[in-house]
């Protein structure tokens, strides 16, 4: 029988400074790894940045290893050392692609080269493209490697298409999700969803942990006006928003009326993030369709800065009215937020963590949710999670989570999840309890 995964920490960031100073007493030097393009607005790469800040902040030294580019320059109280600009890659899109395949390996002798000069405490690596460069290929690092699970690649692979038939992309994510964990010293899952996943496709339950992530405020914000950054340019150019200044917007956002005032009965449905497949964007689509067939005037709102093309001639087949608002400043999202009745999270991929969940939560705005999209995540004091991840079921959760007279008590809890459980000194917290137990 599968044992229980361990139980989930859901104290408040610690408040006694003799934890951070016995931290800062006997510091770790942490060298992070992730196969991806950092910083972007993308849920993995906050979440990275959460995790190397939150360690910084303890007093760790942090190491991030990340490829050339990225979204926008970024201020960060880590080193971060980027691959060599070859090939040239712009994306900051999740998926395979041949040139991914060619900074992988790159990243891979690069984190060998990176281990031999910094000899850190632990190698952190974060997701399966950082994992299995480190771990499948020969060589490994002489430090302890610690697997961080953002994802189930047995459910994520084939959504892509690119991997030949889904039943063969779902064994290949299936093998890397038992064969990653294996070979590491300790594999952390970012969710228990995920660590059950991992356990179904043969880890050994002793190895596997739940570290669930966290952010603050101002690690959700970017610069106003986006652009790539590419290897050589400095990492100081653009300093995130203060602390006070992020709180100051999202009081004003929490302080904006829930409606339209050109359409004062409309509901507006939020969807926050990039309109990549694993979203659920055609099931959210479907249930504001719904929405609007119980004579309800409704429309959907995409905080994203995505491309709309697509997601919009869907919503133009269905008859949903849509409006796409760029992403931009932080306190731009918050401000588009609090003009919808509700948000939406679609997700129907099991595993993972929706970072865009915390966000919402502090935004202090009703949140509606898939049952995969927040499965295991214990926030149903704070969102109405639907029966399951149909069109129908998402209607309801969105209708009842704006009509329902509960909604204030929900969001009193999302906010004191968001700044506690889900705070970036409470994961940071949690994440070095677990690297400390692997230090040689």
């Amino acid at each position: 029988m599968t044992p229980p995964p361990p139980t989930a920490d859901r104290r408040p960031p610690t408040a006694d400074p003799s934890a951070v100073a016995s931290a800062k007493a006997d510091p770790l030097r942490i060298l992070e790894v992730a196969a991806l393009p950092f910083p972007s607005r993308q849920g993995t790469q906050v979440a990275l940045d959460s995790v190397c800040r939150g360690l910084a902040e303890r007093g760790h030294d942090v190491h991030l290893l990340v490829y050339a580019h990225g979204a926008f320059p970024l201020r960060a109280p880590y080193t971060i050392h980027r691959l060599p600009d070859s090939p040239r890659f712009r994306s900051l899109r999740s998926g395979p692609d041949w040139r991914r395949a060619l900074l992988d390996l790159r990243l891979a002798l690069e984190l060998r080269r990176l281990a031999r000069v910094l000899r850190p405490d632990v190698v952190h690596l974060h997701n399966v493209e950082a994992a299995a460069a480190a771990l499948l290929l020969p060589f490994r690092p002489d430090a302890p490697c610690v697997y961080h699970a953002h994802n189930l690649m047995e459910h994520e692979l084939p959504i892509y298409g690119t991997l030949g038939p889904p039943a063969l992309a779902r064994r290949l994510g299936r093998w890397l999700d038992a064969q990653l964990p294996a070979r590491a010293d300790l594999a952390l899952a970012i969710s228990a969803p995920t660590r059950d996943g991992l356990l179904r496709a043969g880890a050994d339950p002793s190895r596997v942990r739940v570290v669930e992530p966290g952010a603050d405020l101002e690690d959700l914000a970017g610069p106003p006006a986006p652009r790539l950054a590419g290897a050589g340019e400095p990492a100081t150019v653009i300093a995130r928003p203060s602390s006070d200044a992020v709180r100051d917007a999202f009081e004003r956002a929490v302080a904006t009326p829930r409606a339209r005032a050109d359409v004062p009965d409309v509901l507006g449905v939020a969807h926050l993030g990039n309109l990549d497949r694993y979203q659920g964007l055609d099931t959210l689509l479907s249930a504001v369709a719904r929405v609007r067939d119980r004579d309800r005037v409704a429309e959907l709102v995409v905080i994203s800065d995505s491309s709309p093309e697509a997601l919009g001639a869907r919503a133009a087949r269905l008859r949903v009215p849509i409006r796409f608002v760029p992403h931009e400043s932080l306190a731009n999202a918050l401000c588009v937020l609090g003009d919808c009745r509700v948000a939406a999270l679609a997700r129907n991929v099991p595993g993972g963590f929706p970072m865009k969940l915390i966000a919402l939560l502090a935004a202090g705005i009703p949140v509606a949710a898939t049952q995969t999209a927040v499965r295991g995540l214990d926030v149903e004091a704070a969102v109405v999670a639907a029966r399951d991840d149909s069109p129908a079921a998402l209607a309801a959760a969105i209708v009842t989570a704006a009509d329902d007279g509960r909604g204030a008590d929900r969001v009193a809890a999302g906010l004191r999840l968001a700044r506690t459980h889900f705070s970036r000194a409470a994961a940071a917290e949690r994440l070095e309890t677990a690297l400390r137990g692997r230090r040689r």
